[in-house]
Formats: structure tokens, sequence, C-alpha cells
């Protein structure tokens, strides 16, 4: 019964490693545990998918994150802006 346990997760486990797995972060063992659970649970599978859906359209969009600077220079504007 312990290795049945061990295989088995509830949600928000399987969601971490979801989460996890996005990132590449997951291990083979987290992995196929996601794959068990999804094959019980709707909830989570719809998780995954959107998840999955989600990483794919913002790898696409190319974000790029903006500098310490840029970020004072910005916020200095918008204080001139709102104290007008």
């Amino acid at each position: 019964m312990s290795k049945l346990r061990s295989i088995f997760i509830d949600c928000a486990e399987a969601n971490h490693c979801c989460d996890k797995a996005q990132y590449e972060e997951a291990s083979l063992g987290e992995k196929i545990k996601i794959h068990i659970h999804n094959l019980f649970c709707k909830g989570c599978r719809k998780y995954t998918r959107d998840n999955k859906k989600l990483s794919a359209l913002v790898k696409k969009a190319n974000l790029k994150s903006c500098s310490e600077n840029e970020k004072k220079v910005w916020k200095e504007k918008i204080k001139k802006e709102y104290s007008k």
C-alpha cells in the first residue's frame, strides 16, 4: 500500500508538479505522477491543459522584462503625471 500512496497524489501536489513541469523543473517521477493523477482527475487535466496553453502563449509573445533603471524612469514619469 505504501508504494501506491507514493504514486497517487492529491490535486494540490499534482498542480504543483504541473507548475514545475511548465518550467522544466519536474523530475521524471513527478511527471509520471502528474500523468497518473490526470487519468482520474478531470479538473487537474484542465489545469494542466490550460497551463500548457499559457506557457505557449507567453513563449510566443517573446516578453522581456525591464531593467531596474527603466523601472525607475517610468516611476518618475508616473509620479510627475499624477502630481500635475
